[in-house]
């Protein structure tokens, strides 16, 4: 199980990294980072976990974390000061129609994303996020239970040859809360 953990902690460190360094607006010094984690539907105790996480590896891989659950910031002059946002469990309708617009234009621009766990619960309405995330959330085992039902479950590598997928076992077996999605985009990669 540590093996396990160890892989999740470096396949994170791996895609903040890779989110931060395919971003095109690169500025001199650390990159910075946006942790964004604002919640109009389920809030994940696990949050404020997430947010230190993020900054322990920001400290430990030289790039900067500012955490924020203020949808304000999404603006260009604000978003401009990033390498790369980070959507952390967000949930339900989080951005207005004007942070929407201004988050599309920093992507289209050359910044980066990232979401983690719960960030495909939300902006249910907002299309061109859907075909971003690759599709929304439907629902997990165990979603009208107090827990959601934690259960094993066996992963086959479909491309065994990208560099996310080349170190796993075969087959991989993981102990996870599995989530279950709907509108998934036609342009989503499965590795």
């Amino acid at each position: 199980m540590k093996y396990v953990h160890s892989f999740i902690a470096c396949l994170v460190v791996f895609s903040l990294l890779l989110c931060i360094g395919a971003c095109s607006n690169k500025k001199s010094g650390p990159a910075r980072l946006l942790v964004f984690s604002k919640t109009a539907g389920y809030h994940h105790e696990s949050i404020a976990e997430g947010n230190t996480a993020i900054q322990k590896l920001g400290s430990q891989h030289n790039f900067l974390v500012d955490t924020s659950t203020n949808a304000e910031i999404f603006n260009e002059d604000s978003l401009k000061n990033y390498a790369a946002v980070v959507f952390l469990s967000t949930t339900g309708d989080v951005l207005n129609n004007f942070q929407e617009a201004a988050f599309e234009r920093f992507i289209q621009a050359g910044g980066g994303y990232m979401g983690i766990h719960a960030a495909a619960d939300c902006e249910y309405d907002w299309g061109w996020y859907g075909r971003m995330v690759g599709g929304y959330f439907l629902s997990h085992p165990g979603i009208h239970d107090t827990f959601p039902n934690i259960q094993e479950g066996v992963f086959t590598i479909v491309d065994s040859t990208n560099d996310a997928t080349k170190q796993l076992p075969r087959p991989w077996k993981r102990t996870d809360e599995f989530y279950s999605f709907k509108k998934l985009s036609k342009d989503v990669k499965v590795l």
